[in-house]
């Protein structure tokens, strides 16, 4: 037979546990944290540098193409969008031509 009540220690061990993990991973992002700073202070130096042709051209195209991208989504968007109000207002009204209290319904048939 299970007794109901847990045994003290292995609550204990789970917290343990619990607060190792949670210190390992905030450890882990603070180490990322570090050595991404490393990483950007190198690059910085290096980034004072004059851009090519190429890669300004490059950073256009990019820009046009997600530029073209957002506009396409938004428009995607609206188009479902448009389809949701639809369909409800057309649920709406058939509701309203459904229901006996409707006095314009009945106008209608």
């Amino acid at each position: 037979m299970v007794s109901a009540t847990r045994n003290p220690i292995s609550d204990e061990n789970e917290a343990a546990a619990k607060i190792q993990a949670g210190f390992r991973g905030y450890k882990v992002r603070r180490d990322l944290k570090d050595s991404s700073r490393s990483d950007n202070t190198c690059s910085t130096s290096s980034s004072s540098e004059p851009l090519s042709i190429e890669d300004k051209s490059a950073a256009k195209i990019q820009a046009g193409v997600r530029g073209y991208l957002v506009r396409k989504r938004k428009n995607e968007e609206k188009k479902a969008a448009t389809k949701i109000q639809a369909g409800f207002r057309g649920y709406k009204t058939r509701k309203e031509l459904k229901s006996p209290s409707s006095d314009e319904g009945r106008s209608l048939c």
